[in-house]
């Protein structure tokens, strides 16, 4: 069996296909000649958090999270936001600002449309509760 990587010509991988050209080197490759990829930093998987060189204090940052959640983060800003241009109507002519407004009316709708979905199941386990018991749904809605 040959060798078919030089120290000069990294195109030995046998699992690349290649299309001939004169000189020996491929001119079309079909495969990735370098099958490598690098760890991306600032994500979570289960109870892991990779976050190498995000953060200058990432326990301070794990904490916040644990307690608020980018979401709720967010969240609070657009509502501070939202005030805020309310209180400044001339502000909503800026650039950004109008983007920014839709943006929150689609999160609002996100939410109201969730409240409905909660709603309705807080509904069918408050009537299942009546079916299998009848004291705890008395004592759960005073009745």
């Amino acid at each position: 069996m040959t060798e078919t990587s030089t120290p000069d010509n990294e195109f030995g991988w046998p699992w690349t296909l290649r299309w001939p050209a004169s000189g020996g080197a491929p001119a079309l490759a079909f495969a990735p000649e370098r099958l490598w990829q690098p760890i991306n930093t600032g994500w979570t998987f289960g109870n892991l958090t990779i976050n190498t060189g995000n953060s200058s204090a990432p326990q301070i940052e794990q904490q916040v999270l644990n307690r608020h959640s980018y979401g709720r983060q967010i969240g609070r800003l657009m509502d501070a936001v939202e005030a805020l241009l309310a209180a400044v109507p001339q502000a909503k002519s800026a650039e950004g600002v109008q983007d920014f407004l839709d943006l929150a009316a689609q999160v609002h709708a996100i939410k109201e449309a969730g409240r409905e979905t909660r709603l309705e199941r807080l509904r069918g386990e408050l009537e299942a509760l009546k079916v299998q018991d009848p004291q705890a749904w008395k004592s759960l809605v005073g009745r």
